[in-house]
């Protein structure tokens, strides 16, 4: 059962969150996002904007990926991604997976105060959680901070073992703090892995092969001199790709979004706009998103990570997208929305 009992303080201020929240239709206003999860896979829309901070308050990128109506696979978690969980009245004591795309503030913003709330979710439900959760995200690549050998980014591996690991992380408080709130019966652990991010010749990888049919692919991605992987989550015959950003102007995304049932695409320019060349050599142009989506063959296409740019201008990159052959369904990803793949098609 992944929905809260409503009783008491805490699920009172989840109810509250929840009808503050962003509405996604004019018919569930007053149901809680989890509770329009339904069927073999689907995605709920925990943040849809980038790394600025908007006035509409879109949370920063985050995506939470359920199985069978139970939460399983988190995808990035940006700031505000833990407000909007909150919101959704999503119980993640079972959550297994997180997925980070790179190392940006806006994609792992809300990392730790989420893995703290799994161990709060297991203290509420009186179980115990001893499984590791498992991180996946890029390796380091050869990009140093100009005169030096120092590399700009880290791999996964030591960005989680700088927050958690004895003795010496950030955060290693975690060690003690899940097995004090539950007398004992909880033990925090991780386990990360890390994954290909040299984009030339790169080829996917499946990283994940569960028993029950789950599977999870990646492949390094193009984001300038950020170490950066998409990924793609097959589940009983349906699929959703994640781009997470990328400049997508090799055949990489192309090769991993190929007849996917959605794909979550990096919306965060325009073609020439904004004008500082730096955000073109990290992101998508509307043209390239729609040749993507064209020659992958998806059937819907979501447009996230929406920014100050394109927030206004989303009619024209859907227009842009059209314009490139692309007939599938176009979406626009807003805080909160909830997509049941074989459902909502």
């Amino acid at each position: 059962m992944h929905r809260y009992v409503r009783s008491g303080v805490l699920s009172l201020l989840v109810v509250m969150g929840a009808n503050q929240a962003f509405a996604d239709d004019d018919h569930g206003k007053n149901k809680l996002a989890v509770d329009k999860v339904k069927g073999d896979l689907s995605v709920m829309v925990l943040g849809s904007g980038g790394p600025m901070a908007m006035p509409n308050g879109r949370a920063s990128a985050s995506y939470l990926i359920f199985t069978d109506g139970k939460p399983r696979v988190l995808m990035d978690v940006g700031g505000g991604a833990y407000q909007r969980l909150a919101a959704s009245g999503t119980n993640i004591k079972d959550l297994d997976i997180i997925l980070l795309s790179h190392l940006h503030a806006d994609h792992t913003g809300d990392l730790t105060p989420t893995i703290k709330t799994l161990y709060f979710h297991n203290n509420l439900a009186n179980t115990g959680r001893t499984s590791p959760v498992r991180i996946y995200g890029p390796k380091e690549k050869d990009a140093f901070f100009p005169g030096t050998t120092i590399r700009q980014y880290p791999s996964t591996s030591t960005y989680a073992h700088d927050h958690y690991a004895m003795p010496a992380g950030s955060e290693r408080y975690l060690n003690i703090f899940a097995t004090a709130i539950s007398q004992g019966a909880s033990k925090f652990s991780y386990e990360v892995h890390d994954l290909n991010s040299d984009v030339p010749g790169a080829t996917v990888e499946t990283v994940v092969s569960a028993s029950d049919g789950l599977v999870i692919k990646a492949i390094a991605v193009d984001h300038g001199p950020v170490p950066a992987v998409g990924f793609r989550v097959e589940y009983k015959g349906h699929s959703v790709v994640y781009s997470g950003d990328t400049k997508s102007t090799g055949p990489n995304m192309i090769t991993l979004a190929q007849g996917a049932d959605m794909l979550i695409y990096d919306t965060a320019i325009m073609d020439d706009l904004p004008p500082n060349p730096l955000f073109h050599v990290l992101h998508t142009s509307p043209t390239r998103l729609g040749e993507v989506a064209t020659a992958a063959n998806v059937k819907q296409l979501v447009l996230s990570h929406i920014t100050p740019v394109t927030e206004p201008r989303l009619d024209l990159v859907s227009q842009i997208v059209r314009d490139q052959g692309f007939t599938g369904k176009i979406r626009k990803a807003r805080d909160l929305k909830v997509y049941n793949l074989g459902h909502d098609d």
